[in-house]
């Protein structure tokens, strides 16, 4: 699966570049596909009660205000969300952030590219399934993330 398939992405990020570049990349993926953006926790909450649920969410950990962490704290403790798939897209690579992370409900976890070429290449990876098919579901009832194929 690609996100190509999906009608909704949210992005929350607050770095202005990566938000153009990832638009821009989506746009090239698929036309059909409305990306909201957030540019804080905060907002991404606000857009989530706001708009229709999203089949996707690319979550950034290190936001002002509401973190990435706690947005994805909020996002899993409603079921409304059960079915969305979040991607987080961090400068991270910290073992416990992580760990943190896959124990709070992402289904993904991906160090984000240094560069605008690399991230760019990333979405395209998106695009196109090459991400997706080593997706992580997080599975509530044994407690452990599952590999997806």
């Amino acid at each position: 699966m690609s996100i190509a398939s999906y009608k909704h992405i949210m992005l929350a990020d607050d770095d202005r570049d990566d938000i153009e570049l990832f638009q821009s990349a989506v746009k090239e993926c698929s036309l059909n596909i409305k990306v909201s953006i957030a540019k804080n926790g905060q907002m991404l909450l606000e857009l989530l009660e706001k708009e229709a649920v999203p089949d996707f969410i690319v979550l950034d950990l290190n936001m002002p205000g509401i973190s990435g962490y706690d947005c994805l704290k909020a996002i899993r403790k409603n079921q409304k969300y059960n079915n969305v798939v979040i991607m987080i897209l961090s400068t991270s690579s910290s073992e416990k952030d992580i760990d943190y992370c896959l124990a709070n409900g992402a289904n993904y976890y991906v160090v984000k590219p240094e560069s605008l070429n690399a991230l760019s290449k990333l979405v395209d990876d998106l695009c196109n399934g090459a991400i997706l098919n080593r997706i992580c579901k997080w599975d509530k009832k044994s407690n452990s993330c599952k590999l997806q194929s």
